[in-house]
């Protein structure tokens, strides 16, 4: 859901106010193609039919140069539709697909905007502002699950991935996918305080990932600091492969890849 709204940013230019709701990738040379890489529910994109790993070929009939050529054509700030020619598997396709608000999809989704960020709508710009000046660049030392997932897929967890900061030392939620823990009410950047009673500062990552995944089935207990408030929370660990299968991803080489991008595209999304 993120690169496109992000891609707008990297250029420069404020996150569109009305979109089709395609998530696009790849684009960096002629055997790269943009890539559908998600559509999101409800979107004018889902309700005219288009599927992750349709490559774009032209919008509004001009021909898609790359990605940030797509981001550029794909932005708009009225709702009027947008022209699209793709490739799906060998045959040539186009269809017209309309543009929606993007606060009416957000919100289709239970989810809103904060300064460009995408957030739960319990999210507060409050908790914004505190997290952005912590988490800063300067404080990574390492983190946990950086794919967002653990490597087996067998593995139950909570759907997360956990950064390590220094100066001081915390341990926090970073990449949140959809799963155990975001259900549940955990943000990312929060602070984690103890994990089933554990204190997480000072671990190594092998340690950091055996302490936050579990080889069967079990409920976890994090006690979290959210702006300067302790919160807890218990969810059932569920197993990476349906974190993966539920956010319409598989692991290929440990990253995840879209499910529905042809395998010769695949290479494109590294």
């Amino acid at each position: 859901m993120f690169v496109m709204i992000m891609a707008s940013m990297a250029l420069g230019q404020e996150a569109p106010s009305a979109i089709t709701g395609l998530t696009i990738g790849g684009g960096s040379s002629d055997s790269c193609p943009v890539l559908v890489i998600g559509v999101w529910p409800g979107s004018p994109a889902e309700k005219a039919g288009m599927k992750v790993g349709d490559a774009l070929s032209a919008i509004d009939g001009k021909p898609v140069k790359g990605f940030d050529d797509a981001v550029r054509l794909l932005h708009a700030n009225e709702d009027k539709p947008v022209s699209l020619k793709f490739v799906r598997g060998e045959a040539t396709d186009s269809k017209a697909v309309g543009r929606e608000k993007m606060a009416v999809l957000l919100e289709v989704s239970h989810q809103k905007m904060v300064d460009g960020v995408i957030v739960p709508l319990d999210f507060t710009e409050a908790e914004m502002q505190e997290k952005m000046k912590s988490l800063t660049t300067d404080r990574f030392a390492d983190r946990a699950f950086p794919s967002h997932y653990p490597t087996d897929e067998k593995l139950y967890y909570g759907g997360f991935e956990v950064l390590t900061l220094k100066n001081p030392a915390r341990v926090v939620v970073l990449g949140i996918e959809d799963g155990p823990a975001s259900r549940s009410g955990v943000h990312w950047g929060d602070t984690i305080l103890a994990v089933n009673g554990i204190d997480p500062r000072g671990k190594t990552v092998a340690e950091l990932e055996k302490l936050f995944s579990s080889d069967k089935p079990a409920k976890m207990t994090l006690k979290i600091d959210r702006s300067g408030v302790a919160k807890s929370y218990v969810f059932d660990l569920q197993q990476a492969a349906q974190v993966l299968q539920n956010n319409g991803s598989r692991l290929v080489h440990g990253v995840p890849v879209p499910i529905g991008v042809p395998e010769k595209y695949v290479p494109c999304l590294f």
